[in-house]
């Protein structure tokens, strides 16, 4: 039976405040110590002088734990979830919508507040996942965006409501776990939280201002729940290429709607953003079959193909990546 956690996120919320006391957990010095009912681990919240809010899991769960997180009725409060846990993707058809759900990598994703959304968070593995919180003016002073005029910069300032994904960097993962090492003996821990947190913002908005200049659309609920029900279903059989306008159909939303927010969203088209999880799926999939077997089960009839497509996105042929792995 699964967990399950309502909250609403506003001025003054202390994650870790309501969730202990919901089931009872210990905190000290904003550290919420998970009772063995549920797990082993915790939940840290730090807040910082610079207008910045971290809150921390990592823990061990029991039970699966459903984090639902009601809709804000204002979007002056951004969170920026960094999460690098491998979730297998389910084409699940949940009443509110997949948002915040996991994917089969590590990403970040940026939102506003007023999204329902809904994380589930797996039994039995090991669970290291950052938000951080912060209002559109704190994030725009962070990053000194007051005079800019690029399309990231509109969007913090102007969009009513907006949610954008990126896929997490080694540089990314690397401070991720950097900042959640972070405990009560650390020398100057707070000022090192600061530092690792701004880190990490620095490493989002270094991809997420280079992406194509597009006209931004505003998401709403109904528009978010459609294009992650579509990404669902491009991640589900990767051996077959995703069908656009039938995809279209099945979730709803017009062709030419669909592949802007998609792009908005995801920062790439949808066959791109296909072919990148497809050769993502080959990599690891040739730590454990032949080359062959991997461009087959990934639906190349041409391993010529498959093999030029993996060069271009790894830099290296599918049959020497193989090798370099049983190195290691």
């Amino acid at each position: 039976m699964p967990i399950e956690f309502e909250f609403e996120v506003g001025k003054g919320f202390h994650f870790g405040l309501a969730f202990a006391g919901r089931f009872g957990a210990q905190i000290t010095h904003n550290r919420v110590t998970l009772p063995e009912s549920i797990g082993e681990g915790f939940i840290q919240e730090v807040f910082l002088n610079n207008g910045l809010s971290l809150c921390i899991h990592r823990y061990w769960l029991k039970d699966d734990l459903v984090l639902r997180r009601l809709a804000a009725s204002s979007s002056t409060m951004l969170t920026l979830k960094f999460d690098c846990r491998r979730i297998p993707v389910e084409e699940a058809d949940l009443p509110h919508g997949p948002l915040f759900t996991g994917s089969n990598g590590c990403e970040v994703e940026l939102g506003t507040g007023n999204f329902f959304s809904e994380l589930i968070v797996p039994a039995n593995q090991h669970v290291n996942f950052l938000v951080i919180g912060a209002s559109r003016q704190t994030l725009i002073n962070t990053l000194d965006l007051q005079e800019a005029s690029c399309p990231i910069a509109s969007l913090l300032q102007e969009s009513p409501s907006f949610v954008l994904h990126e896929v997490m960097t080694l540089e990314m993962e690397r401070a991720l776990k950097q900042l959640s090492r972070i405990d009560e003996t650390t020398t100057l821990a707070t000022l090192l939280y600061k530092n690792k947190a701004e880190e990490l913002i620095y490493l989002l908005f270094s991809k997420l201002m280079h992406r194509a200049e597009t006209a931004s659309i505003t998401v709403d609920q109904a528009d978010a729940e459609k294009i992650y029900k579509l990404r669902a279903a491009i991640l589900s059989d990767l051996s077959l290429t995703p069908q656009l306008p039938e995809l279209s159909g099945k979730i709803g939303i017009g062709l030419t709607k669909m592949k802007q927010l998609f792009r908005q969203i995801f920062g790439d088209s949808i066959y791109n953003y296909y072919q990148s999880a497809r050769m993502n799926e080959a990599a690891r999939l040739l730590a454990m079959q032949s080359v062959s077997e991997t461009g087959y089960q990934l639906g190349f009839t041409n391993l010529s193909h498959f093999g030029r497509l993996f060069e271009r996105h790894f830099q290296v042929k599918p049959k020497r990546y193989k090798d370099g792995l049983a190195l290691r």
